[in-house]
């Protein structure tokens, strides 16, 4: 199933792919998210907390391979030993070896010198089912910051094609600001020639100015939005945003394929990385509930060392030790800490498992909802369009009335306000639909860059 829904979206990628086959532009969706992928900071940091992660692994392992060790040591020693059957007196004094010395009452000898030495131990687990456990968790949560980046690098795609949107919509509507401000503009001119050749009333001029005036506003607001789209989008990639390339007129509006939510939402529960994270987390949680009761059970290790001592002769001559043997450790009481143990862990298990259930139901209901959004969105494409010709109809037979004398001005402004308003909400839904497209493709865990070179395929070529 997985295979035939990949192959069903590589056809859709080659068939929208191909109306841009050839293109290579400074400033298309490809190149920009190209640049984020080694300059985003969101990317950058699930980059280094994944490769923080993976590092749970050696470090588990670790405690299951051989230990070695190596000691080295240069003493400084004083030892006193008691003088058994015997009493020195004044006339029969003691004669002690070198470096030692008797006391005054003749019952002690103390005795001075150098010791050093050296030595290797090994040692090798056979058994702990701490360590074991520990091993297992760290494999899973490896597996979990591995799907957690691969979430945030489709995240990427996903916030700069938004913010690659956010600039072509902020655009549109500052021509289309601009563009009616013309066109009230115009109208006031007119309504001012037809008093001034007594023809028109001065009301007519009055409301002309007032809607003319309205229109500074929404020109400011529209290029104050513009400006913080073009940064955002600098920010996630460091390059200028301030030329980048606008979306055809046209643009191929198709259902999703599969057509039905319920096998989008089966895809995005076996696929979604972000919901797949969530898994692994709660395996990880899991498992460490059995490393912490491992706390308890014995523990065996094979152990081997040998050592090597060089002192002088009143402390015992020189010496060696070589051992090997298998140890056997049972922790029969430590204070109730493993139990406490085992309970935090359990603890931390059903957090880990009520976040994952989280997770699921927000990826169901995003899945759908996306889903929704791409069938709405081309209905709602359609929809605008026509009110978009409606509008524009409806603007030309208020301006003939007015023309004629046979309506009023308030409706030519009413009619323009309107179709100004279409067009805006046209620009808006092509953004919208291609947003619920990607945005559908990212629920399922299949969204990729060749969604963005599809929809460079549909930007238009610099000239």
């Amino acid at each position: 199933m997985l295979v035939v829904r990949k192959l069903v979206w590589g056809a859709a990628v080659l068939v929208l792919g191909g109306m841009g086959t050839g293109r290579v532009c400074a400033n298309d969706l490809s190149r920009f998210y190209e640049l984020a992928q080694s300059h985003d900071a969101v990317l950058q940091a699930a980059r280094a907390q994944r490769d923080a992660a993976v590092e749970a692994r050696p470090q588990a392992l670790a405690q299951l391979l051989p230990q070695l060790q190596g000691v080295a040591s240069a003493d400084r020693e004083r030892l006193g030993l008691a003088i058994a059957g015997q009493r020195v007196g004044p006339s029969a004094p003691v004669v002690a070896p070198a470096d030692c010395n008797v006391t005054a009452n003749a019952l002690m000898e103390r005795c001075s010198g150098d010791t050093h030495g050296y030595g290797l131990s090994l040692s090798q687990t056979v058994w702990d089912f701490s360590e074991f456990n520990k091993l297992r968790e760290a494999n899973a949560q490896v597996a979990s910051a591995e799907a957690a980046f691969e979430a945030a690098r489709q995240d990427l795609i996903l916030r700069v094609a938004v913010a690659y949107f956010a600039i072509l919509s902020a655009r549109d509507q500052l021509s289309l600001s601009r563009a009616e401000r013309d066109a009230f503009g115009r109208l006031l001119n007119q309504a001012r020639n037809r008093l001034q050749t007594g023809v028109g009333p001065r009301s007519d001029v009055a409301l002309d100015q007032s809607y003319f005036d309205d229109t500074a506003q929404g020109v400011i607001d529209a290029r104050n939005a513009l400006d913080n789209a073009q940064l955002f989008l600098t920010e996630i990639t460091g390059a200028d945003a301030r030329d980048v390339e606008p979306l055809r007129e046209e643009i191929p509006m198709e259902s999703p394929n599969p057509a039905s939510a319920d096998a989008w939402v089966r895809a995005a529960l076996a696929d979604n990385p972000q919901l797949h994270a969530a898994n692994l987390t709660a395996v990880a949680a899991e498992r460490d509930i059995a490393a912490q009761k491992g706390h308890a059970l014995p523990t065996i290790t094979l152990d081997a060392a040998s050592t090597r001592s060089y002192q002088d002769l009143a402390l015992g001559g020189n010496g060696l030790n070589d051992r090997i043997g298998l140890s056997i450790v049972w922790p029969l009481f430590q204070g109730g800490a493993v139990a406490s143990a085992v309970r935090q862990s359990r603890a931390v298990y059903r957090q880990a498992e009520a976040q994952r259930a989280t997770t699921q139901r927000d990826i169901e209901r995003q899945t759908r909802a996306a889903y929704r959004d791409v069938l709405s969105g081309i209905d709602r494409i359609g929809a605008a369009r026509s009110a978009v010709q409606s509008n524009r109809e409806a603007v030309e037979a208020s301006r003939h009335d007015v023309e004629f004398g046979t309506g009023g001005e308030f409706q030519l402004l009413s009619a323009q306000v309107s179709y100004f308003g279409a067009q805006r909400a046209y620009s808006q839904t092509r953004y919208d639909y291609l947003t619920a497209l990607l945005t559908l493709k990212q629920q399922a865990g299949r969204l990729s860059e060749h969604d963005l070179a599809t929809i460079d395929a549909l930007l238009v070529p610099r000239k």
